[in-house]
């Protein structure tokens, strides 16, 4: 990664950490400890949870509460009386408590902080805070400062429980105001295109009034083994919940499920996929339906039942604090994560800055200055002047001298010493060593004609092969830079002789390009005698062998065979009758006519044809695979000597797919019978249709598709090797 997006990054990630801490630092109105957040519209149960909460968990192994502070104890006192219908007496100084009017609290209408410290599975304890708040001022419609307080405390906390009335399902405009009022809550906990980092939960609160609900078990609706489904979009996580055992056993409770997600789908469109720290509870904070005793302003009134027996009220509350510690420890994990790979990143850059500055600066000046002068040179730095080489040599003396490479790249000084050691100990004597390597490898080839370029017959170009070009780029390399000097004198004497050489191959009935040729070696030979190595006088003794062979070679064409148009002649056929027959008598012929000392190459390709036609006498083994065959239906083969008939004496079956090995020579004839899968068997005796391939190549013939008339079937045959790796080829 480049420097600057690395530490581009560090300082988007400083900032990013630097406004998380300020948010988290800033001074906040609200009492310390964990912030647990209870959002609800107005009558949706809020109040009576607190007190019935608090009541419920005074003595338990997973949950304990106890109040810390006196206005919150005043507050829960307050309501509890009210719920319980107890009332104080004072008499005659004595306090006593006597039985009341038993009826809900009045609704909240100015926020009140509650303060607990929590017992979790006896053993952690936490200091809780919450509010508790008229539910009109979070309505989709309410503006203003006791609006603005709750939201912004909502938003600091650490879990959210939303409650919901599920009477409000009755009135669907009504629904969707507190579903939206929901949403807008989400929208400032985390854009909707980013995920929730604090647990969320859903608490339908008074269940009670809900058709199949019975009790404790049906208060938490999502299992921990489908915890998973909340990754899923929510039409998937509707199907799979309504379909669990404990939902679809009972009809009514299913209904009334369905009925919840279905109003409340808005809402959980936006928790479902964006995290798993979100459960759904069904609770009631009395255990039956109040008894309804008249209506108010916006609202209905009612009683508390004789009997009060809370079902599930610890199940959100305890499931929260699990879920806002587990969080905490991921937090603190992903706190100290961030700071390691920060300075994991730190560290990288520090330690990596010797080896970015050596592989992205140092090393690639040098070379490139090395480069730069050779490649005006073809590479060949025995040509380049001595200023050429003196700037080489002081780029690789400054690059040892670098207080980088000698604190953390000495292993490169080595190396470094030797390419400067091979420029600094210039000596143009090893260069025409080379030089005369170069020439031995032309002249062998010139030698040896197999290893000659070809003509290529459409459009009378060169082909090269990789030898031919690794000479000629040898030889570019060596005739650069001083023209003066030896290397270049002989390399480009070479050169020429190689353009010739070409030449002549290109037209090989021309006898005049090798005239050329052996008047060049001889004025070369008479102008620069001295000059001449041992190695370049041996290359134009080859040249002159190789116009005695080419003129003796155009001779033996003017005599009538031209065995370039023989071979193309006969390869170019792929008839067997030829291949194996006619071409066999022509070569035959030919080579009757040709000079074993000028053609000796060309007579063992026309042996090595004779040779592989003639094996075709002899039995040979081929593989036959049925490639194609209608489903069921299969294949017998049978191969004779010519005029015979089969006897059929094999019982195999052949299927698509099977393979057969045969013998075959020429002459033989091959029997096919087809068998349809609906016949009886008859191992080629009785067939369902017959095929019989006499002729003197018919093996040639079977190889593709064959139709059997009578039956309308086709099949496809291949053999192995194909046919046309059997013909003979002239090469």
């Amino acid at each position: 990664m480049p420097l600057g997006k690395i530490l581009g990054f560090l300082k988007k990630g400083s900032k990013s950490t630097s406004k998380q801490k300020g948010k988290k630092g800033a001074a906040s109105p609200w009492p310390s400890g964990i912030r647990i957040g209870l959002y609800g519209q107005a009558n949706s149960g809020k109040t009576v949870y607190f007190t019935v909460l608090n009541e419920e968990s005074k003595i338990g192994r997973d949950l304990q509460l106890s109040i810390t502070d006196n206005a919150t104890a005043g507050e829960i006192l307050a309501n509890y009386r009210s719920i319980w219908g107890v009332e104080t007496e004072i008499s005659t100084g004595t306090v006593v408590d006597t039985r009341g009017e038993k009826k809900f609290p009045e609704p909240t209408l100015s926020e009140k902080v509650l303060q607990f410290n929590a017992i979790l599975d006896g053993e952690r304890k936490y200091p809780v805070v919450t509010l508790d708040y008229g539910g009109r001022a979070v309505s989709i419609h309410e503006t203003g400062e006791q609006k603005d307080k709750i939201i912004d405390y909502m938003t600091g906390c650490n879990g959210l429980l939303f409650f919901f009335d599920p009477k409000v399902m009755a009135a669907e405009l009504e629904t969707k105001a507190h579903v939206s009022s929901f949403v807008s809550m989400l929208e400032r906990l985390a854009p909707l295109n980013k995920k929730l980092h604090v647990p969320v939960g859903l608490v339908i609160s008074k269940a009670d009034i809900l058709p199949g609900f019975t009790g404790e078990n049906q208060t938490v609706l999502i299992k921990a083994e489908n915890e998973s489904r909340l990754a899923e979009d929510f039409d998937l996580f509707l199907e799979k919940t309504l379909a669990d055992n404990h939902v679809a056993a009972d009809t009514a409770w299913a209904g009334s499920v369905r009925s919840v997600l279905v109003n409340l789908r808005e809402f959980l469109k936006v928790i479902v996929g964006r995290t798993l720290n979100f459960q759904i509870f069904f609770i009631s904070c009395t255990g039956r339906t109040p008894e309804k005793i008249g209506t108010d302003v916006g609202r209905s009134l009612y009683a508390p039942p004789d009997r009060i027996r809370p079902v599930g009220v610890k199940e959100p509350f305890h499931w929260l604090l699990h879920a806002i510690s587990r969080a905490r420890k991921i937090n603190a994990l992903r706190r100290v994560t961030h700071v390691l790979v920060t300075l994991s990143i730190l560290w990288m850059i520090l330690f990596s800055v010797p080896y970015l500055y050596h592989s992205a600066y140092l090393l690639p000046e040098t070379l490139e200055i090395e480069d730069k002068i050779l490649s005006a040179y073809s590479g060949n730095f025995y040509n380049a002047p001595e200023t050429d080489r003196k700037n080489i040599i002081n780029a690789y003396r400054e690059y040892e001298r670098s207080w980088v490479i000698r604190s953390f790249f000495e292993v490169f000084r080595s190396p470094s010493q030797k390419i400067r050691a091979k420029y600094e100990n210039f000596d143009i004597g090893e260069a025409l060593k080379q030089l005369d390597v170069t020439i031995a490898r032309f002249a062998a080839v010139v030698r040896d004609t197999s290893l000659w370029p070809k003509m290529n017959p459409s459009d009378k170009t060169l082909l090269t092969k990789r030898e031919h070009e690794s000479i000629i780029n040898e030889l570019n390399g060596f005739h650069a830079g001083d023209s003066g000097t030896v290397l270049f004198k002989r390399s480009g004497r070479v050169l020429n002789y190689w353009e010739l050489f070409t030449k002549s191959i290109l037209n090989p009935s021309d006898t005049a390009t090798w005239e050329t040729i052996r008047q060049q070696v001889l004025q070369d030979q008479n102008l620069y005698a001295s000059e001449l190595s041992n190695t370049e006088k041996d290359l134009g003794r080859a040249l002159g062998e190789g116009r005695r062979v080419t003129v003796e070679k155009v001779v033996a064409q003017q005599a009538g065979v031209a065995f370039d148009d023989v071979i193309e002649r006969i390869n170019g056929n792929t008839d067997p009758a030829f291949r194996l027959g006619k071409a066999v008598q022509d070569l035959t012929k030919i080579r009757g006519q040709l000079n074993p000392t000028v053609d000796a190459a060309n007579i063992g390709k026309i042996d090595r044809y004779i040779q592989a036609a003639k094996s075709f006498e002899q039995k040979q083994k081929f593989k036959l695979k049925i490639e194609k065959i209608s489903d069921k239906d299969h294949l017998h083969v049978e191969i004779v000597d010519a005029g015979k008939s089969p006897r059929w004496a094999e019982f195999s079956q052949l299927f698509e797919g099977d393979e057969l090995t045969i013998k075959w020579q020429i002459g033989d004839e091959i029997h096919l019978a087809y068998d349809l899968k609906s016949a009886p068997e008859g191992w080629g005796k009785e067939a369902s249709d017959r095929r019989t391939f006499k002729g003197k190549y018919a093996l040639f013939e079977i190889s593709g598709d064959i139709t059997f008339s009578n039956v309308g079937k086709t099949i496809s045959l291949s053999l192995t090797p194909s046919v046309e790796d059997l013909l003979p080829i002239l090469e």
